[in-house]
């Protein structure tokens, strides 16, 4: 066990080597006593992780120690002599394995308290602690892991708009120094594949780049759900989703707990602001240069949104989590926590408070807002907003080319497409049929070079464009027929119009113009399908050539 010992002197000195090297790396308008104490908070937290993977490293072989004493316990006498003389055998080994072996049959050993005392079923599967799938590099090292865990929702599902806001929120920089695990909490093959198939699809290249990772567990981690009893007066259901839901958040926790310096806790229906990550890097080196104790940082009102911990402290919530996870929702284990590990019997209900203010210290504004209306419990309607957040942007304004606008659809109040085309409200239509259109008509053809059509927005992230394709008109009608035999990417319709796109997954169009159909008179989008929603077009943008 000399082993983590020798290697924090060599770690140790390293650390030392990177603090004396930063103070000649940072900016030079900071004064000499910040950078210090700034360099001293991150030398601080890289000290932390190192020793929380030691003591992960040293539980893993009292683990293995006490499966070893499991199993000699089974042998007969005449095996173990047996066992005892090939160690013997070895000169250079037997001193060391007598030892060991003294130790584990010993039978005054205390036993370890460990995650089978919480889940006694999983030691029923050899695979209950192995992903049943992950998908990405395996990145590690980075400054901030984002814990996302999906599940089926009776209607609509908010998790690639989430995925999308996340990356559009990010900096260059920060996408370098993050992870984003999605852990996909079903044991249902079908949705698995299903929600890997659109990830990969929609983020390919974020995916491939180890930014974005894809877990899903074994069907054998979660214990039989028809045996637990309900509590605190709640449906057999409801008692089953929420026991699930704190399972789910152990499993990440574990997962993700020696992948990044910082874990933060989000769900799969939230919006971000820019630069998020910065901000949350800065206001944790901040609190700890002013020397606070903190062990959570909270960027969102709203549950168990946007709450940032040390990678190294995960355990202790983990093991906390799973000794009450049948009793209580996770956010009031978390409440719970806080009291029991700060506050002490004779405090007061304002000291407590007070107590608990410098562990649990809050950021403002909000840097997260919850945007999800359907929860994953069935019949569950979840209209909780964070007032700490501010206005959401519903739509994005662009200086588009003079056109005359016509729609089969109804628009609702005063969100006509005619004002969202001019920059000054989103298009919201009404229960959209197939072979709707709506169209831009120019007074006089011009070069288009690229376009971009968003649909839906923050307040309502499922009023979406899916299954709709975009098409233009050649002023030249000789060019869509010619195009239509040219390439098999455009289809030409018989009005003289034709198909150069769709919109994908996110209801999402975005590209360029083929130059050689240039100059157009007009820019149209047809529905092929009725939409089961409303559309909203949030973004509307022509960009002339």
């Amino acid at each position: 066990m000399q082993f983590p010992y020798r290697m924090a002197w060599v770690v140790g000195l390293i650390l030392f080597v990177i603090f004396i090297q930063g103070l000649w790396k940072t900016p030079e308008e900071e004064d000499q006593g910040t950078k210090i104490l700034r360099l001293l908070a991150s030398l601080e937290t890289h000290v932390s992780e190192y020793l929380a993977a030691i003591r992960s490293l040293r539980s893993e072989i009292a683990l293995l120690s006490d499966d070893g004493e499991t199993e000699t316990s089974h042998v007969s006498g005449k095996e173990r002599d047996s066992s005892l003389s090939m160690k013997e055998a070895s000169p250079r080994s037997s001193g060391h394995a007598s030892r060991v072996l003294k130790t584990l049959l010993s039978k005054n050993r205390l036993k370890l308290v460990n995650l089978y005392n919480a889940l006694p079923h999983l030691l029923d599967s050899e695979d209950a602690l192995t992903p049943a799938l992950t998908i990405g590099k395996q990145r590690e090292g980075v400054s901030v892991v984002l814990g996302i865990p999906t599940v089926k929702r009776p209607t609509q599902s908010y998790l690639l708009p989430t995925l999308q806001n996340l990356l559009n929120s990010m900096l260059p920089s920060e996408k370098n120094d993050t992870l984003i695990i999605v852990f996909v909490a079903e044991s249902d093959v079908s949705f698995v594949q299903s929600t890997v198939s659109s990830i990969t699809r929609q983020f390919r290249r974020d995916v491939e780049t180890g930014l974005i990772e894809i877990l899903a567990p074994s069907s054998s981690f979660y214990p039989d759900f028809k045996s637990l009893k309900a509590t605190l007066g709640d449906s057999e259901e409801r008692t089953k989703w929420r026991t699930k839901q704190n399972l789910d958040y152990a499993y990440l926790m574990m997962y993700a707990q020696n992948r990044g310096t910082y874990y933060v806790q989000l769900e799969d229906d939230v919006l971000s602001k820019k630069g998020f990550i910065t901000t949350m890097k800065n206001f944790a080196i901040s609190n700890s240069v002013k020397g606070d104790e903190w062990f959570m940082l909270d960027f969102c009102q709203l549950g168990f949104i946007g709450k940032l911990f040390r990678s190294s402290d995960l355990w202790k919530l983990v093991e906390f989590i799973l000794l009450f996870y049948q009793d209580k929702p996770g956010d009031w284990l978390l409440s719970h926590f806080f009291s029991v590990k700060y506050c002490k019997l004779d405090y007061n209900h304002k000291r407590c408070l007070r107590e608990l203010s410098k562990r649990w210290i809050r950021n403002k504004p909000s840097l997260f807002q919850h945007i999800g209306m359907v929860s994953s419990l069935n019949g569950k309607v979840q209209k909780l907003k964070d007032r700490q957040f501010g206005k959401l942007e519903l739509f994005t304004r662009h200086d588009n080319p003079e056109a005359r606008v016509e729609s089969t659809i109804k628009h609702y109040g005063r969100f006509s497409l005619d004002k969202a085309y001019h920059g000054k409200t989103y298009f919201w239509g009404l229960a959209p049929e197939a072979g709707d259109t709506v169209t831009f008509i120019f007074p006089q053809p011009i070069n288009l070079k690229s376009y971009r059509f968003v649909s839906g927005n923050a307040e309502h992230p499922s009023d979406k464009l899916y299954n709709a394709t975009l098409e233009v008109l050649p002023a030249n009608l000789q060019t869509s027929t010619s195009s239509s035999h040219n390439s098999p990417n455009i289809v030409a319709k018989e009005n003289g119009f034709i198909i150069i796109d769709e919109f994908d997954d996110l209801g999402i169009l975005d590209a360029k113009v083929p130059p050689h159909l240039n100059p157009l008179s007009a820019v149209r989008i047809t529905l092929k399908n009725p939409s089961e929603n409303w559309v909203i077009l949030s973004e509307i943008f022509l960009e002339k050539g």
